[in-house]
């Protein structure tokens, strides 16, 4: 056991998840699988498929089939497992700290992610909801339920209309998809519960500080995710600022008011970056700087992926903070641990996309490819096919599958939890 090669992960998001899996496939089964000991950090116990929260916070999809155990899913490729925050990362004695619990680690790997960017706007945090975990996701789809139950009983029209709107702020791809799932929770679920004169005075707006939806995709990628949200009647505001979020207000920032309890905010994120016993080298943001071998400037025994991670391709362009970037960051480094131990040089990552998917709402979807766009209801089986094949184990893969289906021929499901 002494001669252990201890390889520590830390995350169990897209990053750290897929550098596991990864790591097993190159040592599983090879010479040198009895001398890795593979090791993970987790806040949760579970794997959480976040691409899929917003159909989760609508009613499309069981919160509990995107939510994959760790040592169910992942026991024969995980040696210790360590649930808690990793606080201090000690690069001279190789130690990471979780909850007074000192670990060590021969080769490091930080896929620590990130969290919700409310920008310091007075009132967002304590009045708006995030989604970025399940509890969210719940705690979204709980309050939709209840605001249209409050509406049912009120006989004044502009109250009611208040308690009836609901405003996403973020235009990048979760809230234009939160959006256009939620067009079809509000207006068109409820629909069938709910008497006409009640359902009238239920709207949507999006909020978007850039010009225009989606900017990280294409130019035809932008005009389709507009186009359809505002036939689905969603009003979008392009080039508006949130100043200031109150109990039933925001405040925009040509002054204008918009009355509202119901704000849902997916405006950005920030990166999560564990305390070291020394300075590393940070961007502006806060993200970890890497070189091309995705590793720690200077040390070149921690790795680091991810969403808390700003690392640049050959040609000068940084690596987009995607989970399909995180995807191929996780194989690049499990790829190069494997060079590394035996004894090969590392590679350098380059990061080219695959292509981008955008779900619009039941039977609608945008996706491109290099220059190439297009849209329609096979662009969403296409979309659904390709998060369908990243989920990990079979079970999920079925129980997501079925509850698509059912979504085809019922309507969705509006049960509080």
């Amino acid at each position: 056991m002494a001669n252990l090669v201890k390889i520590l992960i830390i995350g169990n998001g897209f990053g750290g998840i897929y550098t596991l899996r990864n790591l097993h496939k190159f040592f599983h089964g090879k010479k040198m699988e009895r001398k890795v000991e593979l090791a993970l950090i987790g806040k949760k116990n579970y794997f959480l498929f976040t691409p899929l929260l917003h159909e989760v916070a609508t009613g499309g999809i069981n919160a509990s089939n995107i939510v994959e155990p760790i040592r169910k899913v992942l026991g024969c490729c995980l040696d210790k497992f360590y649930m808690g925050q990793a606080d201090m990362v000690n690069i001279k004695n190789k130690t990471v700290s979780v909850s007074g619990t000192s670990i060590n680690y021969d080769y490091l790997v930080l896929a620590t992610g990130s969290e919700t960017n409310f920008y310091n706007i007075p009132g967002a945090e304590q009045h708006s909801f995030a989604l970025k975990s399940i509890e969210d996701a719940i705690r979204i789809k709980n309050h939709c339920v209840a605001q249209m139950e409050r509406a049912s009983r009120m006989d004044d029209r502009e109250e009611r209309r208040r308690v009836l709107r609901f405003v996403v702020v973020g235009g990048g791809p979760t809230g234009v998809e939160l959006a256009a799932e939620l067009e079809e929770l509000v207006k068109e679920t409820f629909a069938i519960y709910y008497k006409k004169e009640i359902m009238k005075d239920v709207s949507i707006t999006l909020i978007q500080k850039n010009k225009s939806l989606v900017p990280q995709f294409g130019e035809k990628m932008q005009k389709k995710s507009l186009e359809v949200l505002m036939r689905k009647g969603i009003e979008v505001r392009l080039g508006s600022s949130v100043l200031e979020i109150g109990h039933s207000k925001i405040v925009l920032d040509n002054n204008e008011t918009i009355f509202t309890e119901n704000v849902f905010w997916v405006a950005g994120i920030k990166p999560v970056v564990p305390e070291f016993d020394e300075d590393v080298e940070k961007s502006s943001d806060g993200r970890l700087i890497a070189n091309n071998y995705l590793e720690l400037e200077n040390h070149p025994e921690i790795f680091t992926i991810g969403d808390a991670v700003l690392v640049k391709n050959p040609d000068g362009s940084p690596v987009p903070t995607l989970a399909q970037a995180a995807e191929k960051e996780a194989y690049a480094v499990a790829k190069n641990l494997h060079l590394l131990l035996n004894g090969r040089s590392p590679e350098k990552f380059s990061y080219k996309s695959a292509g981008n998917l955008l779900s619009l709402g039941q039977w609608m979807a945008a996706g491109e490819i290099l220059n190439f766009t297009f849209s329609g209801r096979f662009t969403w089986w296409i979309w659904r096919t390709v998060y369908l094949s990243k989920l990990i184990s079979w079970r999920k893969k079925v129980r997501v599958a079925a509850d698509w289906t059912m979504n085809i021929f019922s309507a969705r499901d509006i049960s509080q939890l």
